[in-house]
């Protein structure tokens, strides 16, 4: 059986039952083995930019003897896909990454919702959801293997942001995580770092220092509540 880390163990609870899923730029394919095995899943389209870069996916599919339920396909971002999916899930890449291949592959999707987790840039993963006329419903912290990750779950019909939760979160802020506290205390401190070397500039940025002492005040006020409930 496959074990999960702590960020994939969170991608496959936010996991609707499907018949049919799709895991892009899968690597591994640890998190659609999981699906299949504990029968979240029962059937997947592994995806990967190339034959050799699937092979670590096909050596997993093997001996978790899976091949019968899976189908590894070559191609870029959500190319490959052909038919709708229940849920397609896009995680271990960079926000820019995931946020192109949702703008440049959003008649793919076919009313698939998403799991999309990113080590940079969540505010572009925000932005791309909004534009492919998705919204959010979970935004959920973890820590795995030294650093915080957030898991965003997406479903069908627009949604609106605010400028404030593009950077920061929207959902995130309705979870009853254990790490949230931890998480948002993380990204306040990157936000004080970043305030620091803002006012020592030869020449500060006046409205970007307002809006980050903003924010910073903003991951404060929710910090507090958080601590006293």
């Amino acid at each position: 059986m496959i074990q999960l880390d702590a960020r994939l163990s969170l991608a496959y609870d936010l996991y609707d039952s499907c018949e049919l899923a799709a895991d892009i730029g899968t690597d591994h394919a640890h998190l659609p083995a999981a699906l299949l095995q504990r029968g979240r899943c029962q059937h997947m389209i592994l995806t990967d930019l190339s034959e050799s870069a699937l092979q670590n996916a096909r050596e997993t599919v093997i001996r978790c003897h899976l091949s019968a339920r899976t189908d590894l396909r070559a191609g870029n971002g959500l190319q490959p896909l052909t038919e709708p999916c229940g849920m397609i899930s896009i995680t271990g890449m960079g926000g820019r990454t995931v946020h192109d291949i949702l703008l440049q592959g959003r008649e793919k999707l076919l009313g698939a919702s998403l799991i999309l987790s990113a080590h940079t840039d969540l505010p572009l993963i925000r932005e791309a959801v909004c534009c492919i006329g998705y919204h959010l419903d979970r935004e959920e912290p973890c820590f795995c293997a030294g650093r915080y990750y957030l898991v965003l779950r997406a479903r069908p019909g627009a949604g609106i942001l605010s400028p404030r939760e593009i950077r920061l979160g929207g959902p995130l802020f309705n979870s009853s995580s254990d790490q949230l506290i931890p998480y948002l205390i993380r990204r306040r401190d990157v936000l004080q770092d970043k305030l620091r070397g803002l006012v020592s500039a030869d020449i500060p940025q006046e409205s970007l220092i307002a809006q980050v002492q903003e924010d910073i005040a903003f991951y404060d006020e929710r910090i507090g509540k958080g601590r006293s409930s």
